[in-house]
């Protein structure tokens, strides 16, 4: 549309737009100071999922019978910002002397690993129950990878704290993580 002059009534329309994306972009980011808050207030470790936001927003491959669900899923992923949420977090939970753990879901697999055995089976999408053949252990698909990736996690923990003592918080509050670092200092002073 090179050449062509807007309307007064189309330059109002955009500058309504702008003002509405700005809202909402304001909003988001609020609801990320908000609830990262929240988890890292509450928490001394935090494990999220390694993910490929780039492959996961790719756009659909060209032929694709379901080109819209594709565009539609890409859209609703960019919208809650989970790039922007997952760094917030990071940098919360370092600050106040957590631990924030990345685990690689390529190598772990994660919703296709037993949390109680570690037996790895391949399940489709539809599969939203977690059953293991092996040890009978059953729960949400979603529980089953989350615990699996704390496990995972939890083991990262224990290896970077130099193998202080085994009483070391696991996954307790930064109450608890504060209480232990008070009392290192204390007893560093008084041995």
């Amino acid at each position: 549309m090179s050449g062509v002059k807007g309307s007064r009534r189309w330059k109002k329309a955009i500058k309504k737009v702008g003002k509405i994306q700005s809202k909402v972009g304001r909003q988001r980011q609020n609801w990320h100071h908000q609830v990262s808050t929240q988890i890292v207030s509450s928490n001394s470790l935090v494990a999220t999922e390694k993910l490929n936001l780039k492959g996961m927003t790719k756009k659909a491959k060209t032929g694709s019978k379901r080109k819209r669900q594709k565009t539609g899923l890409n859209r609703s992923i960019l919208d809650v910002g989970i790039g922007n949420l997952k760094s917030l977090i990071k940098s919360k939970i370092t600050e106040a002397g957590g631990f924030y753990i990345e685990v690689p879901t390529r190598k772990v697999r994660p919703s296709q690993t037993c949390p109680n055995c570690g037996h790895q089976k391949k399940k489709t999408l539809a599969e939203r129950q977690h059953n293991c053949e092996k040890c009978l252990y059953s729960c949400d698909r979603d529980v089953a990878a989350a615990q699996v990736c704390l496990n995972w996690a939890r083991g990262q923990e224990l290896s970077s704290l130099d193998a202080e003592s085994p009483s070391s918080t696991l996954c307790g509050s930064m109450r608890q993580l504060g209480a232990k670092k008070r009392q290192k200092r204390l007893s560093q002073r008084s041995g």
